[in-house]
């Protein structure tokens, strides 16, 4: 069952990204960062963090996604946290889910802020 719906989530999100659909964006939050999440080209969930405002000198930021991600011969899913390497606030962060992965969150972090 959460395999149809896996499928027919990502059928639904590729179908919108050939539309032209915006990419779906998160609340500014954690301080004024902003995270997008968008599928590349080949289908895979990207999410990308940009950190703008006052923040204290050395503060850094990483952008965090959540995917579920379809698995061996039975295809049972797993689902899986990646977060991006820490970057400074005035560059952007970036990570992405693998093959056969499917959005379920985003977000950003941030550390020394």
């Amino acid at each position: 069952m959460k395999l149809k719906l896996a499928v027919a989530t990502l059928a639904v999100a590729s179908a919108l990204s050939v539309l032209g659909a915006p990419a779906v964006s998160a609340v500014p939050a954690n301080g004024g960062c902003r995270t997008t999440a968008e599928l590349d080209g080949k289908g895979r969930p990207n999410a990308t963090s940009r950190c703008t405002g006052r923040f204290a000198s050395g503060a850094q930021h990483r952008a965090k996604i959540i995917c579920d991600t379809v698995q061996g011969a039975r295809e049972h899913v797993v689902r899986r946290t990646y977060r991006s390497d820490w970057t400074p606030t005035g560059s952007a962060a970036s990570v992405r889910c693998g093959f056969k992965s499917f959005l379920v969150g985003f977000g950003s972090e941030v550390r020394g802020a």
